[in-house]
């Protein structure tokens, strides 16, 4: 999409930023790295899972993690090994892993190449894009971990509040919900994409009592003024990386279509993190109510 700001792609300087911080022992803030148990190093590359680590109590494994790995807020402290589909071979040798944990989305080939000539064993758990297929993965890694019980405990939590937020949105049956356009900003072509209907984004957004501006199915797409146009939103929620490179709803609205939307033109235009809107985890009904305060103000 054009617009006036120039910056450097993010997933280049993340890359950089990461090599030089994948081969100290301290965090991306400077903090000592935890210690892991029992021998066992494990660098993780998959934002979901590594916060189901964390959720299940088993973060003491983790030695290092990819950039866009930022929740909870005290994995922060741990290295990084740049941005998941950048990576740097070297920096995830460095930490001496015993496994390097993934969820597919990882890049580029080579490097799991070089993975698997110097001998790291190389896990993939597939992400859990339904909300069943997300639930079970959290089980996988209670077990992966020797944390089934924890793990049990935080998914009767959250399916508990699952059911709260379906009773809730009852309410929305039969009424008016506003069209919503889900902006993310996509660090490998450095441009903003549309999210498309089919993804959990997809289904928090009918949760929360609205419906998704965008009618096309599976993944996302590149935005142009004229398609944001044409779309007309009644509300945007920006992903926090895209929203931040503006820093307020009015900034936002002077790209290129926004507008000449009535979410321009009334500035409901919100920011949200990637990580709570992308995928599914314990935190998904806590997003729903968070969502359904923009789309449905009292």
């Amino acid at each position: 999409m054009t617009h006036t700001m120039k910056t450097r792609p993010a997933f280049l300087a993340g890359a950089a930023f990461a090599g030089a911080v994948a081969l100290s022992s301290c965090g991306r803030f400077g903090e000592k790295s935890a210690s892991t148990a029992g021998g066992d190093r494990v660098v993780c590359v998959s934002k979901q899972i590594n916060e189901f680590i964390y959720a299940i109590g088993a973060e003491q494994h983790l030695v290092a993690v990819d950039l866009t790995s930022i929740y909870p807020p005290q994995i922060k402290k741990l290295p990084t090994v740049g941005y998941h589909r950048a990576l740097s071979a070297e920096g995830i040798i460095s930490m001496k892993p015993t496994v390097f944990l993934t969820d597919g989305n990882v890049g580029p080939s080579a490097v799991l190449d070089q993975l698997k000539k110097v001998g790291v064993p190389i896990d993939v758990m597939l992400p859990g894009t339904t909300l069943d297929s997300a639930q079970q993965l959290l089980v996988q890694l209670g077990d992966r971990f020797a944390r089934r019980p924890a793990a049990d405990s935080v998914l009767a939590q959250w399916k508990a509040g699952m059911q709260d937020v379906w009773k809730d949105t009852a309410q929305y049956v039969g009424k008016h919900k506003p069209r919503v356009l889900i902006i993310h900003f996509g660090q490998i072509a450095n441009n903003y994409l549309a999210v498309k209907a089919g993804g959990p984004a997809d289904d928090m957004i009918r949760w929360a009592g609205g419906v998704n501006a965008v009618d096309s199915v599976g993944g996302m797409e590149r935005l142009t003024p004229e398609i944001i146009a044409r779309i007309a939103p009644d509300i945007i929620v920006a992903t926090d990386l895209g929203f931040d490179r503006y820093g307020s709803a009015k900034a936002f609205a002077t790209m290129p279509g926004i507008s000449l939307t009535p979410a321009g033109k009334s500035l409901r235009i919100y920011r949200i993190t990637e990580t709570e809107l992308l995928y599914f985890g314990p935190r998904t009904p806590e997003t729903v109510r968070k969502l359904r305060a923009m789309f449905h103000p009292t």
